[in-house]
């Protein structure tokens, strides 16, 4: 085996192992400074050779301890709470070893610094002070067990310089291995840095196969992934594009990609800003529904859901333009059903596969509504129509027969919100040879009505001067086509008007 193999096999132990076998090496390091300190006073005739049962002992401990560990850990025993006892273990025999050494001031104050500092560094204030306890017993039981004089002993030089020798041994292999610790700790927080990224990547991809709601709920536990189901009342979205299965046969297949993903990226731009759940894609067809995972209360989440079809109708007239301008001159337009009613929702599949979705005769209600649409309009059922009425301008189009209802259905077509109406109106869109032009006044930023203002003071400027102009425009909420040279004869003084009053809405409308 090669050593970067040894090094990777390091680096992968679990931090608790790295730290559990650096507290082994230090305890047993400690103990070869006291043995060595020991040792060495018998070499110099101060201690009787009797003390040599004491080196053995002091060499043995830390390998007793180290076998005890794993003993224990393989009978799955909680070795954590084994460490802080083998740390007063430690403090008592190193007392014991200073009553052995007479107290000598020297020999005695190194080996407390060694395991004083060990208990100060793994344990905190209350191991130390719990560890001078333990030092002072084990001291007491050395004066009484081994009969040793009471009395502070001057030792010789020879023996201070090699205690402080080894203290010096110590603390570099201590500082030498706690570097290396360190530095395979930080190689594993960066492993898990390195893995936390790819996990966060991963649910950001993941979360583009999921309603936002519901990938939110999962991922701050509200929701969990199992099958389960629940009966509630939501308000129910359908919508397709009319006639695009012919569109799609005509267009070349990079320019349908390009457009199927524009508009349904638009479509769920739209739908996620009113709170809507974005249930599927059927090909251009779009369902949503409101009401959950959250729900703002059952004549909320209708207007909400009316408001944002309306929106989707008028943005589609900007669609168009931009279309137009990309050579696609197919009139799409998109009929649009909404119900509400009681359904059940919730995740349905398997236990390896489910999908988050609603079933019930309520949901074939919208489909049906939409498949009866004419191109552009917005249809709702009865029970919608009573949640949204006083806020939204409908119009009775009286019963129809749908597919799969034994009843004709009383339906309405929802035109505009009530408040966006008459001189309020906040979308504006034209369309003619040579001029487009698509307002959002309400999604207009601030920030942009200085560049936008002087945009159409400069085409209207150019466009009376009888100069040409060819000028393609675009920010948010607002959209600006003009190419002189395809207005008709005569429009263009119709054009600047128009440009005037565009100018004058947005100045009245937009606030700095």
């Amino acid at each position: 085996m090669t050593a970067t193999k040894h090094r990777r096999r390091r680096h992968d132990l679990d931090p608790r192992e790295q730290a559990r076998r650096l507290s082994n090496f230090i305890r047993l390091l400690a103990f070869a400074v006291a043995a060595g300190i020991v040792l060495a006073g018998i070499g110099l005739a101060l201690f009787p050779p009797a003390y040599l049962l004491g080196v053995a002992g002091l060499l043995a401990y830390p390998l007793l301890a180290q076998a005890l560990l794993v003993m224990g850990e393989r009978r799955d025993l909680r070795i954590e709470r084994a460490a802080p006892v083998l740390m007063q273990v430690d403090a008592a025999i190193i007392g014991v070893v200073c009553a052995l050494l007479h107290f000598a001031v020297i020999p005695c104050l190194v080996l407390l610094i060694i395991v004083h500092a060990n208990s100060v560094s793994s344990g905190g204030l209350r191991a130390w002070l719990l560890n001078l306890l333990s030092t002072a017993a084990g001291a007491g039981l050395g004066l009484l067990l081994l009969e040793v004089p009471p009395r502070v002993t001057t030792v010789p030089l020879s023996l201070s310089v090699v205690s402080l020798v080894g203290l010096g041994l110590h603390v570099g292999a201590t500082s030498f291995f706690t570097n290396r610790q360190t530095r395979i700790l930080r190689q594993a927080q960066e492993r898990v840095h390195d893995q936390q990224r790819q996990a966060v990547e991963l649910s950001r991809k993941l979360a583009k196969y999921l309603p936002p709601q519901v990938w939110g709920s999962l991922f701050s536990g509200q929701r969990d992934a199992k099958l389960e189901t629940r009966r509630k009342r939501l308000t129910i979205f359908f919508s397709d594009i009319r006639g695009f299965s012919t569109v799609s046969e005509e267009l070349p297949l990079d320019a349908l990609t390009k457009m199927l993903n524009t508009y349904l990226s638009e479509m769920t731009r739209i739908a996620l800003r009113y709170g809507g759940t974005v249930d599927k894609f059927i090909g251009d067809a779009v369902m949503v529904f409101f009401g959950d995972p959250k729900s703002a209360g059952a004549q909320e989440d209708a207007y909400r859901c009316v408001a944002m079809a309306v929106e989707m109708q008028e943005y589609m007239r900007f669609l168009r333009l931009r279309w137009r301008r990309q050579g696609i001159d197919q009139k799409l337009e998109i009929r649009i059903g909404i119900n509400t009613g009681f359904v059940t929702v919730g995740n349905f599949g398997t236990d390896s596969r489910m999908d988050y979705t609603i079933l019930g005769t309520d949901v074939n209600l919208a489909s049906r509504l939409e498949s009866a649409c004419r191109p552009g309009q917005v249809l709702i059922s009865e029970s919608t129509y009573g949640l949204v009425k006083e806020r939204v301008r409908c119009r009775s189009v009286g019963e129809i027969q749908v597919k799969g209802f034994h009843r004709p259905i009383t339906v309405y077509e929802a035109h505009e919100l009530k408040r966006n109406a008459g001189s309020k109106r906040r979308f504006v869109t034209l369309d003619s040879p040579g001029l487009g032009l698509h307002m959002d006044l309400e999604r207009i930023h601030n920030f942009d009505k200085k560049a936008i203002l002087k945009a159409l003071a400069r085409c209207a400027s150019e466009l009376g001067k009888d100069k040409p102009v060819d000028l393609e425009y675009e920010t948010e909420g607002f959209a600006l086509y003009v190419e002189s040279k395809r207005l008709r004869e005569g429009d263009r003084e119709k054009a600047v008007e128009m440009l005037g009053q565009a100018a004058r809405r947005i100045q009245d409308r937009v606030r700095i």
